[in-house]
C-alpha cells in the first residue's frame, strides 16, 4: 500500500514529547496527500529511503520526485475485527421523567483534545472525561476531537445512543459498527475525530466533508466537517410522553494557526457556508436544529456572525441578551484551565439552535471545567473548556 505525505515544521514538538519513532514519522511527514495518476518510478527515490518505527510496526519512507513529498511504505491500514459482545455500562432509561410543565433539553458540547502527538496526558485524561460523562444528567452530547476508535469506544459506551465511528468511503479511517473495533491503528489518518452521544434514539447521521481546508499537518492529517443525526426525543412531562424529532449538528472549524484569527478567516467562512447549507437542509424537517461544536471563531469574528444571519441562536445572548466580555464565558486560555491559562483568553466553543413551530428558550448556560490528578497534580480534562447549556420548550409557535 502506497501513501503520500509532506514535510513537516513539527520536529521540535515531537522531541518535546520524546516520541521517537512519531518523531522520524514526521520529519518525513507534514500531512496526507493522493499517489493516485503517479507511476511508481515518478513516486520514489529509494537511494534516500529510511525505515523508522511507530507503534512497533515498520514504515519505510522514501523522498518523492514531487518537491517535500514522501510516499511510505509498508503502512498498515487499520484491521477491523467483529466482537461477539460489545460490552456497555449499565444506562438508564432513554426517557425522561421531568417534573416540570415544560420540556427541557439539556445539551454539552466538549472538545476532548484527543490526537495523541499533540495531545498531553491524554492516557489519563480520557477515562477521566468517559467517567464525567456517565455522571453527567445530558441529553445529547457534541464532542470533537475523539481522533482514536479506542478513545471512541470508551466515550461511546457512557451514552445508550452514539454516532458511528470512521469517515464514510475512507480506505485509512473507515466507517465501522458499534459491534466491529480496530485490532489496530498507528494514527487517526483521515478520522474526522467528531460524535454525538444521546440519551434518547438516533435515526440516523449524514457528514459533510470541507472542500476549502488550510495547508497544515493537522488540517490534512485529518478531515475537517460537520456531522449531522437525527434523534427522536421522548420524555415525559408532567406524566405526559411528549416526542419531538431533532437535529443535531457537530462541527470543528479549521484552527488559527497564527496568533490573530483573521489569518485564515476565508477559510473557516467557507466552513461555515458548508454547516449553514446542513443546518437549512434540515429546517423543514426537524422541529429544532441544534449547531453545536469547536468554531475557532470568536464572537466578533464574521464567522461567527454568518450563524447569527443564517437565524441561529446563540445560548448564551438568548439568556443573557447582548454579550459583554466576560471571562467566565472564555473557552481557551480561561484562567482555571492548566493547559491554555497562559493563552490569551477566547470564547470559541458553542451551542447554538434554531426553531421551526416551537417557542425555545434558553434556561441555563455555564462554561464547564473539569480536572483529574496525575502523579499528585491537578490536569485538565482538556485544553478546552466545555460548554453546557439547557433549553425549555414551552409551546407551539403560533
Amino acid at each position: 500500500f502506497c501513501y503520500c505525505f509532506v514535510i513537516t515544521d513539527m520536529i521540535a514538538k515531537m522531541k518535546s514529547k520524546n516520541l521517537s519513532g512519531y518523531m522520524q514519522l514526521f520529519i518525513y511527514m507534514l500531512s496526507s496527500t493522493t499517489c493516485a495518476g503517479q507511476s511508481d518510478a515518478q513516486l520514489t527515490n529509494h537511494s534516500q529511503c529510511i525505515n523508522t518505527t511507530v507503534d512497533g510496526y515498520l514504515t519505510q519512507f522514501c523522498p518523492n520526485l514531487t518537491t517535500h513529498v514522501f510516499d511510505a511504505r509498508n503502512y498498515p491500514l487499520p484491521t477491523i475485527i467483529e466482537q461477539l459482545i460489545v460490552p456497555r455500562v449499565a444506562l438508564e432509561s432513554s426517557t425522561s421523567i421531568e417534573q416540570s410543565s415544560v420540556f427541557t433539553l439539556r445539551l454539552l458540547t466538549m472538545n476532548v483534545w484527543g490526537l495523541h502527538a499533540w495531545a498531553e496526558d491524554k492516557e489519563a485524561r480520557m477515562p477521566a472525561i468517559a467517567s464525567f460523562l456517565r455522571q453527567s444528567q445530558h441529553d445529547i452530547v457534541f464532542i470533537q476531537e475523539a481522533w482514536y476508535q479506542s478513545d471512541f469506544k470508551a466515550l461511546r459506551d457512557t451514552f445508550p445512543y452514539s454516532t458511528f465511528y470512521g469517515t464514510p468511503g475512507s480506505v485509512l479511517c473507515p466507517s465501522i459498527r458499534h459491534d466491529q473495533s480496530f485490532y489496530f491503528q498507528l494514527l487517526p489518518i483521515d478520522c474526522h475525530g467528531l460524535m454525538i452521544l444521546s440519551k434518547h434514539r438516533i435515526i440516523n447521521e449524514e457528514y459533510v466533508f470541507f472542500k476549502d481546508r488550510i495547508p497544515n499537518v493537522r488540517e490534512y492529517f485529518g478531515r475537517r466537517g460537520a456531522l449531522a443525526t437525527t434523534i427522536e426525543v421522548t420524555k415525559a412531562v408532567a406524566g405526559v410522553p411528549q416526542s419531538m424529532n431533532i437535529t443535531a449538528i457537530n462541527t470543528h472549524l479549521a484552527t488559527w494557526y497564527s496568533e490573530d484569527e483573521s489569518l485564515w478567516s476565508n477559510v473557516r467562512k467557507k466552513q461555515a457556508d458548508d454547516v449553514i447549507a446542513m443546518v437549512a437542509a434540515h429546517k423543514d424537517e426537524s422541529q429544532l436544529v441544534l449547531m453545536a461544536g469547536d468554531l475557532n471563531s470568536t464572537p466578533e469574528s464574521p464567522v461567527f456572525k454568518k450563524f447569527l444571519r443564517a437565524g441561529l441562536v446563540d445560548t448564551l445572548l438568548d439568556l443573557e441578551g447582548e454579550e459583554e466580555f466576560d471571562t467566565s464565558t472564555i473557552t481557551w486560555g480561561h484562567a482555571n484551565n492548566t493547559w491554555t491559562s497562559g493563552e490569551p483568553g477566547a470564547r470559541l466553543d458553542y451551542v447554538l439552535y434554531h426553531a421551526s413551530d416551537k417557542v425555545i428558550r434558553t434556561s441555563a448556560y455555564h462554561t464547564v471545567g473539569a480536572w483529574t490528578i496525575k502523579e499528585g497534580r491537578k490536569i485538565s480534562l482538556s485544553d478546552h473548556m466545555w460548554v453546557e447549556a439547557d433549553l425549555k420548550v414551552t409551546k407551539q409557535a403560533e
